[in-house]
Formats: C-alpha cells, structure tokens, sequence
C-alpha cells in the first residue's frame, strides 16, 4: 500500500501552479500600462506641436496632469521645454512652465526634474539696456564667442530700462545658479564685457517663481566693448 506524498512535497507544486497564472497577468497589466502611458505621450506631444493654439493648451493641460502622476520622464521635459524656447508662439513656454510649477505642488519629483530638465537648456539670458545704442551689443558679443559657448547661451528679449547704471550687471535668481553666473561672467569677460554677478535668490520676490537657469543682464552707464561701437555686418 503505497503512503501519501508529503505536505511538504506537494506545498511547492502547488505554489507555482498557482504563481504562474499570477506572474502572466502581472506582466500583461503591466504591458498594458506601459502602452497607455506610451499613447498619452505621444497624445500630449502631438497637440503642443500642433499648430493651432487651442490645441496647444489642451495639450499642456494633459502634460500638466501627466507631470503630477509621474508619467513624463526628465528627457521629455526637456524636450518639450526646448520646442517650447524656439516656438514661434511666445505663449507657449510661460504656460508650459506655469503647468510644470502646478505640477509641481502636487508632486515634489517634478521640481527634481525640471531643475533637471532647464540645466540641459541653454542658459536664458535676458538683456536689460538703457539706451538703443546697447541693443546690438549682445549680439554683436555672442558673435565673438566660440560656436561650442555659444550654443549654450540664449537671449530670448532685449528690454529697455531706467536704473542707476553703476555698472554691468549679471543678475541670478537661483542658488544653484550661482556657479553657472559665475561662469558666464568670466566667458563675457573675454570679449570684452565685464560683468558684476547679483545674488536675488533671497532679495527679490519672484525669484522662487523664476526658471531655473535664467539669467538677466543689465547694461550700465560703462563703456561697452570696443566691438559693439562698431556696426555689426
């Protein structure tokens, strides 16, 4: 007569026969998700390159609640904020970056990868004259640098000012930013334009609400570099 197999024989047959069934709708829930996340994607890119402005918003409305429930990697914020710096649409990155600062409320990743995200941009520089004899100075600057500096820098207005002018001003809003000001303020320097770096993290308001890796210059009442007197050709 033969005797039962044991419990602790039969307990991991039955284990994995259970497991298996498991393991297969696991993966097929998770391949699904990864689809969906997927098309709403490629959804949310399509309508905030679309060409009509009404589309573009829903479009950064859908990237606003796909930020909140982490569904945008880092390399398409970046991405999308590239697109949106070169768009003709001079709406479109000021909504996109209100959408990603809204996300970032609800989610504190989002603030990780879009001061992530805008260290990979070129750095926006905002140029602030006082005078329309200083418009053509920074491009006339950017011209002098090497093609490899240059491509990391941006300036995206030139605004006219009235301020005391005391000298040439590069102005951060950001701590983290610090290291980069520096670093532009010596590139500057080489040709020709001497540049004093200004710390308003802490003494101005709206600096918390500033992109990360913006910058503004100031022009003063100093001699500008012995190329910007020239015409430009």
């Amino acid at each position: 007569m033969s005797l039962p197999r044991p419990w602790r024989e039969i307990l991991p047959q039955l284990v994995s026969t259970a497991l298996i069934p498991l393991t297969v709708a696991g993966i097929g829930w998770y391949y699904t998700r990864w689809q969906q996340n997927l098309s709403d994607l490629r959804t949310m890119i399509d309508m905030m390159t679309d060409g009509a402005p009404e589309k573009r918003k829903y479009g950064i409305a859908m990237f606003e609640y796909l930020l909140k429930n982490d569904k945008v990697p880092v390399e398409f914020i970046t991405a999308q904020l590239d697109y949106a710096n070169s768009s003709s649409d001079r709406d479109l990155l000021p909504l996109l970056e209100n959408a990603i600062q809204k996300a970032s409320l609800a989610n504190n990743s989002v603030k990780a990868a879009y001061e992530e995200a805008t260290a990979r941009l070129p750095s926006r520089i905002f140029v602030h004259v006082l005078n329309d004899g200083q418009r053509a100075c920074p491009g006339v600057l950017l011209d002098e640098l090497k093609d490899s500096d240059k491509a990391g820098i941006t300036f995206p207005a030139v605004i006219p000012v009235k301020w005391s002018g005391e000298t040439n001003e590069l102005r951060f809003f950001k701590i983290a930013d610090r290291k980069r000001a520096e670093s532009l303020a010596e590139l500057f320097s080489t040709v020709g334009l001497q540049l004093t770096t200004k710390d308003l993290s802490t003494s101005w308001s709206g600096a918390q609400d500033s992109r990360p890796n913006t910058f503004e210059i100031w022009f003063g009442n100093m001699p500008l570099p012995g190329g910007c007197s020239q015409p430009k050709i």
